[in-house]
């Protein structure tokens, strides 16, 4: 009885633990196109309750450029919106250079100038969305999405 006594308390610890095991996760946004492109991203990149659109990214990706790469541990995938080093975001605004046409997305909109052929960046949360290489989760932008793209306003 003395021997049960000492062994329940040890077993009270071990199976108290709810911690998952968490992985590394690294995304990023790559421009596999062969046209360059501007891209601006507005979103909260401070994690905050209340929506605010900071300017995430507003620069030029030319053919194979790679931004907004970054990492995190979580115990599953989630892209850009993770929950802890989280950045939510709110608009997407792609446009080629050289036609004057790309796409324009927005959370939780019926936008229809946005992606037709996938998921926009706003919606992205899944390994499925990405492409897996080198240990990294790209979000492609694709010569397909050139070549889909629609004339902007």
């Amino acid at each position: 009885m003395k021997n049960v006594l000492l062994i329940l308390p040890v077993l009270f610890c071990v199976s108290c633990t709810t911690e998952e095991p968490t992985q590394q996760y690294t995304t990023a946004i790559r421009n596999t196109s062969d046209k360059p492109l501007k891209i601006l991203i507005l979103g909260n990149g401070e994690n905050r309750n209340t929506p605010v659109y900071d300017t995430l990214v507003n620069t030029t990706l030319n053919a194979g450029d790679v931004i907004l790469k970054s990492s995190y541990k979580t115990p599953s995938f989630a892209g850009f919106h993770n929950g802890i080093y989280s950045i939510d975001i709110y608009y997407t605004k792609i446009s080629f250079l050289d036609n004057n046409k790309g796409y324009i997305c927005e959370k939780d909109s019926l936008n229809n100038l946005c992606f037709h052929n996938k998921v926009s960046l706003t919606e992205a949360y899944y390994e499925h969305d990405f492409t897996f290489e080198n240990g990294i989760y790209y979000y492609d932008i694709t010569q397909k999405d050139y070549e889909n793209a629609h004339v902007l306003p």
